[in-house]
């Protein structure tokens, strides 16, 4: 599945605005703020409001991110 650009927008924005209040380390929505969510965030967070969907959300990105780079390893230029 592909996500559209302002979707990711969309989600990061989503992201930012559940996790604002949680005890993270790292703050925003890049890949490796998200990847850490995913492997520590369930440590100081998990009963917090919003965790399930900000996990659901992180790792909804991080699949789109490893689908794109997965596809951009296997181009290769004609020519």
């Amino acid at each position: 599945m592909q996500i559209k650009f302002i979707e990711l927008c969309n989600l990061r924005t989503e992201f930012e605005e559940i996790s604002s209040d949680f005890n993270m380390s790292v703050s925003g929505s890049c890949i490796n703020t998200l990847e850490w969510f995913a492997e520590h965030g369930f440590r100081s967070n998990r009963l917090r409001n919003g965790y399930d969907r900000a996990m659901e959300i992180a790792n909804i990105i991080l699949a789109e991110y490893e689908n794109v780079r997965g596809r951009e390893e296997d181009w290769t230029p004609s020519g």
